[in-house]
Order: structure tokens, then C-alpha cells, then sequence
């Protein structure tokens, strides 16, 4: 009896616990990311998976003839911009930090050809490919990456004077959290009161033992 109790005391404090070991987020580095011009984009953004979003946003483009250099610093989140994916794990659209107006300005997206998981992992870029004939132009730059020229205020409609992806992938690693903002797991309160039953059986068991 006082074995098993303590065996299923022990497993409830695991399983209380547990609800403290969160994936951790995951950086993903642009790696040998060309252009069909010849041009590169470098940097790195931070995903979570356990809430879909992209923090950490640090890219940088290069410029050729007709396209300026750019720097994106965060991602379209709905208030910003449009151009919010339904599925931020793999297809994600970079603004850069002044949003207020996108018009005339940058956007980068990234088509990935799998979606990010908390594993990271290396994941390659879409590159650019045929379409089949009749198919809507929106729906053919959804499986492509390129950099294009926000053609209104939030990037609603199709981008203009497109910079296709010709190669590259994304590198993904865990982020390591400080030693110094480690936080302490709490036992979820179920776990707590359920531990709490089990123990009370334990400690009258022992007052008997020590009345006699």
C-alpha cells in the first residue's frame, strides 16, 4: 500500500511539473539564400512553436540594379499589414520596422517546403518553378519566396518589381534561456490536490504506527 502511493505521489508530481517544460523557441538562420540575381539574404527570426508567432526578426537583403538594399524587422501580423499566412509555420511574410505605411516599401516571403517545428532542423527554401497554365497569380506566388514592392498602404495587394529566391534553406537551433531567468516549475494546482489525497492515507498510516 505504501509503496504504491508513493509510486502514484511520485508520478503526479511529474506529471504536475511537466506542465512547466515548454518547448523551447527555435532561431532560424537564413543559410546560403541567393537570388536569382545574384543577390543574398542573410539574418535570422525566432519561432515558437507552441504559439505561432515570429519574434526576433533580423534579415537583410542585398541591392542590385532596381532593387535597394532592405532590412526586415518583424512579420505581418494582421495590424500591420494584410498578408497574413494562414500557416506561419512555413510560409511567412517579413516587413520592415516602419509598417505604418506600407506603400512603396519591401516585403520579404519566405516559402518554406516544410514547416517549422520546435525540433529545428534544416528546412530548404522553395525556389521558383513552372505553374500550371490558368492558374490565379496569387495562388502561384503562395509556393515561391521573393522580395516585391508593397504596391498600398498594408501590402493588400500583389506585390510589385518581384526578386524571386533562386536557393537556400533555413537552419533552425533552440534558443538556450539564461541561467540567470530560469524559472523555478510550479505544480499545477490538480496535481497539488491530488498529491495531497494520496499523502493523507500515508500520514495516518504513520500517527497509528507511532500511538502504539
Amino acid at each position: 500500500m505504501k509503496k504504491l502511493l508513493c509510486a502514484s505521489a511520485v508520478a503526479l508530481a511529474v506529471g504536475g511539473f511537466a506542465s512547466a517544460a515548454n518547448a523551447a523557441p527555435v532561431q532560424w538562420t537564413l543559410t546560403n539564400v541567393q537570388f536569382v540575381d545574384g543577390g543574398r539574404a542573410t539574418g535570422s527570426y525566432v519561432f515558437d512553436a507552441s504559439t505561432g508567432t515570429i519574434s526576433g526578426v533580423n534579415i537583410s537583403t542585398t541591392g542590385t540594379e532596381g532593387t535597394p538594399a532592405a532590412t526586415f524587422v518583424t512579420t505581418c501580423n494582421g495590424t500591420n499589414c494584410s498578408a497574413v499566412p494562414p500557416d506561419p509555420e512555413q510560409y511567412i511574410v517579413f516587413v520592415p520596422a516602419d509598417n505604418s505605411d506600407l506603400t512603396g516599401k519591401q516585403a520579404l516571403y519566405l516559402d518554406l517546403s516544410s514547416a517549422m517545428t520546435d525540433a529545428g532542423g534544416t528546412i530548404p527554401i522553395n525556389p521558383p518553378q513552372g505553374e500550371p497554365e490558368g492558374q490565379p497569380e496569387a495562388v502561384a506566388l503562395r509556393t515561391k519566396a521573393f522580395t516585391g514592392v508593397c504596391q498600398d498602404i498594408d501590402c493588400e495587394a500583389l506585390p510589385g518589381n518581384l526578386r524571386m529566391v533562386a536557393s537556400g534553406q533555413v537552419v533552425g537551433r533552440a534558443v538556450a534561456a539564461p541561467a540567470s531567468t530560469t524559472a523555478v516549475p510550479m505544480m499545477a494546482p490538480w496535481s497539488l490536490a491530488l498529491l495531497s489525497l494520496l499523502l493523507a492515507p500515508l500520514a495516518w498510516l504513520h500517527k497509528r504506527r507511532q500511538q502504539r
